[in-house]
């Protein structure tokens, strides 16, 4: 896991529409499972499923510890493509639009083979999001879409790791993780040591 306790929530919305069935899926769950069982004490987080519909594992993102854990690895490892169609706009605007618990810092990790309708809807709503939260996303299979999956990350200040069929994912997977959760500057103050500076 990741060293010491970490302040801040962690969601992960991940695709179970039908086009994610067979090795797409089975590449999500792998990389969610690995995700899970990196993150550190102290983080909120909750996984998402979306399709033509979206339900959530928890009603509110709860705190990282070996009871949510056993339960969040149990609901992952029984997740199918079985939610019809790609429908991410309402799923993202339940996430986004929720107030940040505690004002803590939110990190949203989307998993998906990217094949929606409304790409620019998405990424609208996720750059007015994202003083809140920032996305991560990964791109599952040889088919997803580039556009929809780098431009997610791109607006929501994170990062893209695409992953093709059969690639192990260890590496991109740790890779998002301690971009997502390396804790970002905040109030950041220069002292020009009283020198006249010009902007």
């Amino acid at each position: 896991p990741l060293a010491g306790s970490a302040k801040g929530e962690v969601v992960f919305l991940v695709d179970r529409s039908g086009s994610m069935e067979g090795t797409s899926i089975a590449e999500a769950k792998n990389a969610l499972q690995l995700c899970l069982r990196s993150l550190a004490p102290g983080l909120l987080f909750n996984v998402v499923g979306f399709g033509s519909h979206h339900e959530s594992l928890f009603p509110a993102s709860r705190p990282y510890d070996d009871a949510s854990l056993a339960e969040a690895s149990r609901h992952v490892a029984g997740l199918k493509a079985d939610l019809g169609g790609t429908e991410i706009l309402a799923p993202l605007k339940a996430i986004l639009e929720a107030p940040a618990v505690d004002g803590l810092p939110r990190q949203l990790f989307v998993l998906t083979d990217g094949e929606v309708s409304n790409t620019e809807a998405v990424l609208a709503l996720v750059r007015a999001n994202a003083g809140t939260t920032r996305v991560f996303t990964f791109g599952i299979g040889a088919g997803a879409s580039l556009h929809l999956v780098k431009g997610m990350a791109r607006a929501g200040g994170g990062e893209a790791e695409l992953i093709a069929p059969g690639e192990r994912v260890e590496g991109k997977v740790m890779r998002q993780l301690a971009r997502a959760l390396a804790p970002a500057m905040g109030d950041v103050r220069v002292d020009w040591g009283g020198a006249k500076v010009r902007q």
